[in-house]
């Protein structure tokens, strides 16, 4: 069940609650290009412990990366905030690691949309669990 509050819409543009629903639905369906497609282009991504992002390019090699972290994810939604161009989504998941191990974290994504784009986009979880079970990710050199 999910909990939301808040319009988020702001006059002549696409509110912000219509953009984060985009956003995790492409989540929820294993479509990253669809969730890059809600992105600005000079999107500030950052998942705490893991990486600190710039840009849809960076993105993209990141959740290219990532897909390979988990699999059998059970993601839910908790609660849905939307103040104006900012939101924060509680959320908690469970699955099983690349090395069959099992998976469960809960944290919050705060995320801004200007313009009906996701400009910012936080994820803070359990570090802690992200240390433990997760490689290293190294963005190698910028694509030219």
């Amino acid at each position: 069940m999910t909990a939301k509050e808040g319009t988020g819409t702001r006059e002549g543009g696409t509110g912000t609650r219509e953009v984060v629903d985009r956003l995790y639905a492409a989540f929820l369906a294993g479509d990253s290009e669809g969730m890059l497609a809600t992105m600005d282009d000079r999107v500030a991504v950052r998942f705490l412990a893991h990486a600190d992002l710039e840009g849809v390019d960076e993105a993209r090699r990141y959740f290219a990366f990532a897909r390979q972290l988990l699999r059998d994810v059970s993601f839910h939604v908790e609660h849905e905030i939307v103040d104006g161009e900012w939101a924060a989504v509680l959320w908690h998941e469970t699955a099983t690691t690349a090395t069959g191990e099992p998976w469960a974290n809960h944290g919050v994504d705060v995320i801004c949309v200007r313009d009906g784009k996701v400009c910012v986009l936080h994820e803070n979880n359990d570090v802690r669990l992200v240390a433990r079970h997760f490689p290293k990710y190294d963005p190698g050199p910028a694509a030219s």
